[in-house]
């Protein structure tokens, strides 16, 4: 089941992910074959345009300091608020730590391996295609997310992309 995000709010956010630069993953072959970690993504799903808001890890840092508010989150600070504002009024009682950013991203299925519990995801855009599908015991859920809210554990159930027949969308995933 769905949540809706009224129309109000779906079109501010796209008007502010519009304005915002996005980093290009793209998948080289660096340190004579090794793959950097950070390119994982890009060598999975192909080149696409993705980034982490919210609390992270800094790369070069022990992690027993803790999470940090991660750099595109402070320079991007609108964007970084009104995701707020948007988890606040339509799931406040779920508990997040990051936000994965993800324009005009068609995945393969996979499984989310790293988060814990149940995200929630939707997406904005004027995009056409690009459903959820998300893989259960006995049937595959075919989830329209523009514009509405989904709670789902991608770490217990494999879930990937229709094609994007047009537009641009841009998906995101509040996770643990």
């Amino acid at each position: 089941m769905t949540t809706p995000i009224s129309q109000e709010d779906a079109y501010e956010l796209f008007e502010i992910c519009k304005k915002t630069k996005i980093p290009l993953l793209q998948y080289k072959n660096y340190n004579n074959g090794k793959t950097s970690k950070r390119m994982g993504r890009a060598q999975s799903f192909g080149e696409h345009r993705a980034v982490l808001l919210g609390y992270v890890y800094p790369r070069f840092k022990p992690r027993c300091d803790g999470p940090k508010l991660s750099s595109f989150s402070v320079k991007n600070q609108e964007l970084y608020e009104c995701l707020l504002k948007i988890s606040n009024k339509y799931f406040p009682e779920h508990k997040f730590q990051s936000i994965q950013l993800n324009q005009n991203v068609v995945c393969p299925p996979h499984l989310d391996r790293k988060n814990t519990g149940a995200s929630m995801i939707f997406a904005v855009g004027d995009y056409v295609g690009c459903n959820l599908q998300i893989e259960h015991d006995d049937y595959i859920l075919e989830a329209d997310i523009k514009n509405r809210i989904l709670e789902f554990d991608g770490s217990k159930h494999r879930h990937w992309n229709t094609p994007l027949v047009s537009g641009t969308k841009y998906s995101f995933v509040f996770y643990t």
